[in-house]
């Protein structure tokens, strides 16, 4: 999202690879291949199962907020473009498992 020129808040980004992040979008835009990013995001003021957590549109993630789960809709749209896949590589999760509140995107994904 970051690569992407959204706000991404508090977020975790490694910001050595927003470039290379930047150049693979491009790539696969040029080859005319999708790179699903999530469409809403479940967001924290804090890294804690018990911050206030809302869910917000993927290029409204309010400053001093961090993006730690896909929302519902974002989960949703995954499960309809992986559903005729017969292999899926996941490198790590797609939320904060380990914290309830923030490990629906994860699970909803694994558990199709």
């Amino acid at each position: 999202l970051k690569a992407k020129g959204l706000n991404v808040g508090t977020s975790l980004v490694e910001d050595d690879f927003v470039d290379t992040a930047k150049a693979v979008m491009e790539k696969a835009d040029n080859l005319g291949k999708a790179i699903l990013l999530p469409s809403d995001i479940v967001v924290a003021d804090a890294f804690s199962a018990d911050a206030n957590t809302q869910i917000v549109a993927a290029d409204a993630i309010p400053d001093g907020w961090m993006g730690l789960d896909n929302g519902p809709k974002s989960t949703a749209e995954q499960k309809e473009f992986l559903s005729d896949c017969k292999t899926v590589i996941m490198n790590g999760p797609l939320g904060v498992f380990e914290l309830e509140p923030f490990s629906k995107g994860t699970f909803g994904i694994v558990n199709m």
